[in-house]
Order: C-alpha cells, then sequence, then structure tokens
C-alpha cells in the first residue's frame, strides 16, 4: 500500500517532467508559424471583450498564420478538464461567435496546459489540451 501511495504522489511530477517545454509544445512545432504579439495597449477585439466579461486574465495575445490563429495566454479561473463545463461551454461558444469561427488556442499559465479549441462543421466544439513543463 505504501509503494502504492508513494507512486501516486510521484506521478503528477513524472507527467510534468515529461511534458515539453511550451516551445516545443505541438502548438507550436507543428500548428502555427509566423507568430507576432499584439499590443494589449491598444488591442481590440470582440475576443478580448468576452475574456473581460468572463474575468479572465489577458498575460499575452500572439497571432499566427497569417493573422488566422490566435493564441491567447491567459489564467483561466478553474480547470478546464475538471467538472466545469457550464463555464468553458458558454465561454468557447461566446468565443466562438467573437472570433469569427476560426480555431484557437489558450495557453493557460496557471495549470501549464495548452486548449486547442475548433468547431467542427456542425458547430460543435472540439477540444483538444496538452501539458507544457513550466521552466
Amino acid at each position: 500500500m505504501a509503494r502504492l501511495f508513494a507512486l501516486l504522489f510521484l506521478l503528477p511530477g513524472l507527467a510534468a517532467a515529461a511534458a515539453p517545454a511550451l516551445e516545443n509544445t505541438e502548438l507550436y512545432s507543428k500548428m502555427v508559424s509566423d507568430c507576432h504579439d499584439v499590443d494589449l495597449a491598444t488591442w481590440k477585439h470582440p475576443t478580448r471583450a468576452v475574456l473581460e466579461k468572463n474575468a479572465i486574465p489577458i498575460e499575452r495575445v500572439q497571432l499566427c498564420n497569417g493573422g488566422h490563429y490566435p493564441i491567447f495566454h491567459v489564467q483561466l479561473p478553474y480547470d478546464p478538464q475538471g467538472q466545469t463545463k457550464d463555464f468553458f461551454i458558454p465561454l468557447y461558444e461566446q468565443m466562438r461567435k467573437a472570433n469569427g469561427k476560426w480555431p484557437y488556442a489558450f495557453v493557460a499559465s496557471n495549470d501549464a496546459q495548452v486548449l486547442y479549441i475548433s468547431y467542427r462543421d456542425n458547430g460543435t466544439i472540439a477540444m483538444d489540451y496538452e501539458f507544457y513543463a513550466v521552466p
């Protein structure tokens, strides 16, 4: 029993150690290119209003792939993989409308997760997650 407890205690650390650095995630190594930061002091976009309305602090925003793929570096108030669908499903729907149905990513610095959000042809949300190592 003590071994099982020790293994369960160590697993989160092992998973974090195995996670890639943010710049080596699928997001930055395969999905996006030509990224540039927006100036948050002057940036105005409907997605900003959605994030602010939902009390999501914005740390950084990058536009990639010719300006069609935004990456929102944020602090999410809840774990997106937890029992918080009542928060995230409406958020994803609001972001869908504000971002013109384009896919995007959240980099959740407080959870060291990348959330990939896209929308199928029938309008349903498609999500994927990837953890990254915090330096």
